[in-house]
């Protein structure tokens, strides 16, 4: 964990009811954040390449679906633990205590390889890209 990281907690909580947060709170929130980058990434990519995937990556619930599969971090800081459910396992309850020693970015990751290959393994028909017609020329690629 960067020390940047640790200031960003202690500067952007400063000014709410909390008025900061303990290092072992912003470790979570980093550990948290490395699955959200890890997801984030897994979404842009699909739907840069129109692969209709869905997902969220604000706030404590963040998700990955594709096909019929789901990835799916929740942060719950009342109960103080992080639901994980993720393709081949049974769905993971981490107290926050080890939350950050359990390294929920490489969790996250494969969890995303998990998904992506139950769904290259669908047949044809059940993964159709939402591309648009072939002439169709989107703006952010034109050179």
């Amino acid at each position: 964990m960067g020390d940047w990281h640790q200031k960003l907690a202690r500067d952007l909580v400063s000014e709410t009811a909390a008025g900061f947060v303990p290092g072992e709170a912003a470790a979570v929130e980093i550990a948290f954040g490395e699955a959200r980058s890890a997801i984030t990434y897994a979404l842009e990519l699909a739907r840069a390449h129109h692969i209709p995937a869905a997902g969220n990556v604000s706030g404590d619930g963040i998700w990955l679906q594709l096909g019929d599969g789901r990835v799916r971090f929740l942060l719950n800081r009342r109960e103080g633990n992080v639901t994980v459910l993720r393709p081949g396992h049974d769905e993971t309850r981490i107290a926050l205590a080890d939350a950050a020693k359990a390294d929920l970015g490489k969790m996250a990751r494969e969890a995303i390889d998990a998904l992506v290959a139950a769904w290259r393994a669908l047949p044809i028909e059940s993964k159709r890209q939402s591309a648009p017609p072939p002439d169709f020329e989107e703006e952010q690629t034109k050179g």
